[in-house]
């Protein structure tokens, strides 16, 4: 009906100009098929099909050509599965060939609104757990920590709780910035009957005691934390102490020893030579529930230090094993240290403890430091824990189980105290014991099976697009953290690196172009974002620039303590502007250690569009006016006032920061968050 209605039309004008007349024969150009923002919603299977439609696979050899890389081959090839598109394979250059497949019959003129995957990255804060270190169980000596002798009671209550950040800081004397542990703790709303238990045998503070380097009689209770041939580690809430007799006593085991002490190897011990010794188990201990606190790695100055300051630590070290026997049949266990004469000396070690054949062998020691002896010092008593070949893993993972507690939380070490971790993006949360119970299970080995029930047992009023955050226990030895969104139609489901993105392609004369929304956007946390550094005075540095998954792109040259005169240019991929309107640049940054100086001299914004990709000094440059930057002063991140690239529409650009610093300044640069779009309008 569309051919009959055409020819009516033809024959009217035919009537209105004889001139036109022989038109009415050239039909063929007049029945067109223009197609009005004809919608294309990608399924996951359509991201396969892209990757494999010849034009696109000689479009990426192209690009791989122009840049000199494998680059974008290898991306397209990834496209079916990844199922979106980046800062490589682009929507703008891989979808005209689709739609020109899909729609080879539309006639210019035709736009089609296309939705698909974009990528967007994981939430920011998630880059937190990659310092996700384990877990750790309350034991009965942290419950007595955190009483003050107030209450037996095992488990914590809203009087306790506040407690557990001072826990974790005696527990783990070594910890580094940023490290992230699930601690388990039993737990109660109601505070112990009394307020206390019924005063029995006094006993004196262990701190006290080994205060005293004169030596007195003493009486004091702990928690037996190892043990050797000839004695055992004693510790209370304030200290350790070492008991020389050989005892019938077990890790873990509550003891009550009553005796004079004396001054061996820099450290006070019992008992003093000729005295009388009590050793009681108070409460019989079971091994499982004892955990060694994390252990302080030594090196060989921390060995040369020790000698004049001995104290009491659980430490690891790596040396080289000699065993000797003397005369009489006594066997002694020596370690070498690389960079000291000093050296470790596993003291007392029961039978089978270490495996005679490391003798030679560079091993990892696991223990106790008990003192110093030998001439200036030289050998550190070890109470030996482990022993193994440094060649195999040493260490082993904390136990899984969490040992009757019932609540779980999530404590960051800040450099200073353990706090409650938090995040602004999302509810971070550890899973909880009763989880376990639920599932029947110590551990979540596929969370896609269980946390989506978990999760909605546990909001069952969650907004849309709430995100909530879960550490868990993946397998007896392994920790794992993963984010879920929540949606009114798909309900809970793990959080995706991409989002749902639509674009206007309009077919011309040159074929399908986007309407380009967006030129370039990435979080740049531990992502390049197709950034690349061109040193051009690094001195004696290594680099200026790194990439850095929790604050985006970083640039430094201050080195062992050392300003370092430099410059370093970081130059974006090539960014498509011919087609623009009004496109703008925003970013995030940050800037600390500029003192008075202009920001301008240290950190500059350029723009380029005649850049090879290879010499920046061979490039014209201009520099960009930013406004609403950092003050220089600090690590807070200030987001930039949009800036105008609307002079570069018509042009392919690079933009490049450009990092300098003198001896006397080199501030500390970071920026992330980096889009460049069309305005709004």
């Amino acid at each position: 009906m569309k051919k009959i209605y055409l020819l009516s039309a033809v024959a009217a004008f035919c009537l209105a100009s004889c001139d036109d007349y022989e038109d009415q024969f050239n039909l063929g150009n007049q029945i067109t098929d223009v197609k009005n923002n004809t919608p294309i919603v990608l399924a996951d299977a359509d991201y396969a099909t892209i990757a494999g439609l010849t034009a696109n696979k000689d479009l990426a050899a192209k690009l791989d050509a122009e840049s000199g890389t494998n680059a974008y081959t290898e991306a397209l090839a990834k496209l079916g599965s990844t199922k979106y598109f980046g800062n490589l394979i682009t929507a703008d250059q891989f979808l005209p060939a689709y739609i020109y497949n899909k729609y080879k019959e539309a006639d210019l003129g035709s736009t089609f609104k296309v939705t698909y995957n974009e990528y967007v990255g994981k939430s920011e804060y998630i880059a937190d757990f990659n310092q996700l270190k384990g877990e750790y169980t309350l034991t009965n000596d942290d419950y007595s920590e955190a009483w003050e002798g107030a209450s037996s009671a095992t488990y914590l209550t809203p009087k306790t709780v506040s407690k557990l950040a001072e826990i974790i800081k005696n527990s783990h004397s070594d910890a580094e910035v940023g490290d992230i542990y699930v601690v388990n703790y039993a737990y109660s709303d109601f505070e112990p009957a009394g307020g206390g238990e019924t005063p029995g045998e006094k006993y004196d503070k262990i701190s006290d005691v080994i205060a005293n380097t004169d030596g007195g009689q003493y009486s004091v209770k702990g928690i037996v934390c190892a043990t050797y041939k000839t004695g055992f580690l004693l510790k209370d809430n304030t200290g350790y102490i070492l008991v020389y007799k050989a005892s019938d006593v077990s890790v873990g085991d509550e003891v009550a020893v009553s005796g004079t002490t004396t001054l061996y190897g820099g450290l006070m011990q019992f008992p003093a030579k000729n005295t009388e010794l009590d050793v009681k188990v108070v409460t019989p201990g079971k091994v499982p529930n004892f955990k060694n606190p994390t252990a302080k790695n030594l090196v060989a100055a921390d060995f040369e230090a020790y000698s004049t300051n001995p104290y009491v630590a659980y430490v690891t070290y790596k040396g080289n094993l000699s065993i000797t026997t003397n005369s009489k049949g006594y066997k002694y266990y020596n370690v070498t240290i690389d960079g000291t004469e000093k050296q470790g000396s596993l003291a007392n070690v029961p039978d089978g403890l270490v495996d005679e054949g490391l003798n030679g062998k560079d091993i990892v020691v696991y223990g106790y430091a008990i003192g110093a002896t030998g001439a200036d010092g030289k050998y550190l008593n070890t109470m030996v824990t482990s022993v193994a070949e440094a060649s195999a893993k040493a260490k082993v993972v904390a136990r899984a189980a969490n040992g009757g507690a019932n609540k779980s939380a999530i404590y960051r070490y800040d450099g200073k105290a353990w706090k409650l971790y938090s995040a602004n993006d999302a509810k971070v949360v550890a899973a909880q014991p009763s989880w376990y119970d639920l599932i029947g299970s110590n551990t979540i080995s596929k969370h896609a099976t269980y946390l989506p029930t978990l999760l909605q047992r546990e909001y069952p009023f969650a907004e849309d697009g709430q995100k909530v955050g879960v550490a868990y226990r993946k397998s007896s030895s392994a920790m794992a953290f993963v984010e879920y969104t929540y949606s009114v139609t798909d309900g809970w489901t793990e959080s995706k690196v991409y989002k749902k993105e639509t674009t206007t392609f309009s077919k011309t004369e040159n074929g399908y172009e986007a309407q380009i929304s967006n030129y370039l956007s990435s979080t740049l946390c531990g992502d390049e974002g197709g950034f690349s550094a061109f040193n051009i005075n690094i001195a004696s540095l290594n680099y200026v620039w790194s990439n850095t998954a929790q604050y985006g792109w970083k640039a430094s040259a201050f080195a062992n303590k050392t300003n370092v005169a430099s410059e370093s240019w970081l130059v974006s991929s090539a960014i498509n502007m011919k087609k623009g309107k009004n496109p703008i640049m925003i970013f995030d940054e940050a800037m600390n250690f500029l003192g008075s100086n202009n920001i301008e001299d240290f950190l500059s914004v350029k723009v380029s569009t005649n850049f090879d990709g290879s010499d920046v000094n061979a490039a014209q440059w201009e520099s960009l006016n930013i406004t609403g930057r950092t003050d220089g002063q600090s690590w807070t991140f200030y987001t930039v006032d949009p800036v105008s690239l609307a002079k570069y529409v018509g042009n392919t650009i690079h933009i490049a920061f450009v990092y300098k610093s003198t001896d006397a300044v080199a501030p500390t640069y970071e920026f992330k968050n980096i889009v460049v779009k069309e305005a709004e309008e």
